[in-house]
């Protein structure tokens, strides 16, 4: 569907012009859009016709026999007839006027429930997906964690960070790495602990380790990692590792 369309049905202005409640310049636009798609021609069509048949079903029935008596009242007390008509015609428009305003009224409860209500599907819609993402990730994980490829590596602080303690799941295989951060020990505001590779001699970040709800964050995987180190650095992270504040490491071939 062309977005602009879809911007269009989303909004109220057409509800609003079929109760004739949209400006001039609203009333142009939408006789554009009514006239140019038809996506918004047929929904146009559904909202008559589902009005018409509110409307329908709150329409009471003229009492049989009522025109007999009104032509009875008429040919037989001709002197009183304006009066007994006059008085009918405005019961029946002051009655009519109540049941129109009602049914207005009620029709647009109906409108802002459909609104409501589309905004709920669309916010189910999305948790869905959210939630089926989450499962999808959680197998991934699950998997992973427990396939023969997968090895285990326990990182222990020294004693610049003796509480520190980060578990690390690293598959060759799948090429995947995750992190669980068991427990970090306080740090200044502006410092934080971040997490290398030792690749072919290199320190490679990989991420900057804190505690979260989740129990395992996917680290980026590097080839040929030796082994995995924890430094303080600045808070934000760097590029360069600052071998002095290594606070833990361990080599892949233990």
């Amino acid at each position: 569907m062309n977005e602009r369309v879809k911007i269009f049905l989303e909004g109220d202005m057409l509800e609003r012009y079929l109760m004739g409640r949209t400006s001039p310049m609203e009333t142009q636009e939408v006789e554009h859009y009514i006239d140019t798609y038809p996506k918004v021609k047929d929904t146009y069509i559904e909202l008559q016709e589902n009005l018409e048949e509110y409307a329908s079903s709150y329409a009471i029935p003229v009492p049989e026999g009522l025109k007999e008596e009104i032509l009875k009242e008429v040919r037989t007390k001709p002197s009183k007839a304006l009066p007994v008509l006059a008085i009918t015609a405005c019961a029946a428009a002051m009655f009519f006027g109540v049941m129109t305003f009602m049914i207005f009224r009620q029709n647009q409860e109906l409108l802002e429930d459909r609104q409501l209500t589309s905004t709920l599907i669309e916010q189910l819609n999305d948790d869905i997906v959210s939630n089926r993402e989450s499962l999808q990730s959680v197998e991934e994980q699950f998997m992973i964690l427990n396939s023969a490829a997968t090895e285990k590596y326990v990182l222990r602080g020294n004693r610049r960070a003796r509480k520190l303690e980060t578990v690390a799941y690293v598959n060759a295989l799948e090429k995947k790495s995750y992190v669980n951060v068991v427990s970090l020990p306080e740090l200044p505001e502006e410092q934080v602990y971040q997490i290398w590779a030792d690749v072919d001699g290199h320190m490679v970040p990989l991420d900057i380790l804190k505690i979260t709800k989740e129990n395992l964050v996917e680290i980026p995987y590097e080839e040929r990692m030796a082994s995995l180190n924890i430094t303080i650095e600045p808070k934000g992270g760097s590029e360069e590792a600052t071998v002095d504040n290594l606070v833990a490491n361990i080599s892949f071939n233990q």
